[in-house]
């Protein structure tokens, strides 16, 4: 019988641990972070293999292990994370520690833009809201109101009204049916126009 040496040991162990160690991580980041940085919101979502920083027009290419985060598109970064006290805590590479807490799917805010199914709809703060074809054209004002995850809109003067089911996971709003549009309609959240 071959005795392996403690160091090879120990290495052979350290592999095995870190690995469940990462995936751990990996899955303790899935979800919204919300943080400040340089004097601005810095928000990162994370859904499985996706990972967005909000007001970036698409989604990054990014690598992570459980310590680390490489990031590379509309904002790149390369930083070291932790964990404390149900916090995100990021090291930037000038060595500034942010400190990001989560932030539930459904607290997200509705209001700003989204598009989909050829249509601009802009949500404001105050249950304003405004729509029109994607192409351009006249915008149609009205207001939004929401129960849970049952977005209503009413189209003024007309009182034409639309519904939609919000999914705070896919960032969209499911219509099944609107005026003029045969079948189900997406919507989603547009970070850029």
């Amino acid at each position: 019988m071959t005795r392996l040496h403690p160091l090879a040991l120990m290495a052979a162990l350290a592999v095995l641990v870190a690995g469940p160690l990462a995936a751990q991580a990996n899955q303790r980041l899935l979800g919204r972070w919300v943080g400040t940085h340089d004097g601005r919101p810095w928000v990162i979502d994370f859904y499985g293999d996706t990972m967005l920083v909000v007001d970036d027009e698409r989604v990054l290419d990014f690598r992570v292990s459980a310590d680390s985060l490489i990031a590379e598109g509309d904002t790149s970064f390369a930083v070291s994370y932790w964990f404390g006290r149900e916090r995100l805590l990021v090291q930037t590479e000038a060595g500034e520690i942010v400190t990001m807490a989560p932030q539930d799917h459904l607290a997200r805010p509705l209001h700003g833009n989204w598009r989909g199914g050829g249509i601009d709809l802009w949500m404001g703060r105050g249950g304003v809201a405004r729509w029109r074809p994607a192409d351009g054209g006249r915008w149609n004002g009205g207001e939004w109101e929401r129960r849970t995850r049952i977005i209503t809109f009413l189209w003024l003067p007309d009182s034409l009204e639309w519904a939609a089911q919000y999914d705070p996971q896919g960032a969209a709003l499911l219509f099944s049916e609107m005026e003029s549009r045969a079948g189900p309609v997406v919507l989603r959240k547009a970070f850029r126009w």
